[in-house]
């Protein structure tokens, strides 16, 4: 996962990680986990992800 990318859309779309996290139905704590790539996410919040931060390609985000 590119970390770095997944924060710059977020940034570019005005959202916090408590943000992104309470629209996707995790923790903030969990949410930080994953961006670290201590935990992965799962298909269900990448689907979410991409709706709520207007992600077309999550290819470059999620995988590499």
């Amino acid at each position: 996962m590119n970390s770095n990318l997944l924060k710059a859309k977020m940034t570019e779309n005005g959202e916090t990680q408590k943000s992104v996290a309470a629209a996707i139905g995790i923790s903030e704590n969990s949410l930080s986990r994953k961006i670290k790539g201590i935990r992965e996410f799962r298909l269900s919040e990448v689907i979410k992800l991409c709706d709520y931060l207007r992600i077309d390609d999550p290819g470059p985000i999620f995988f590499n």
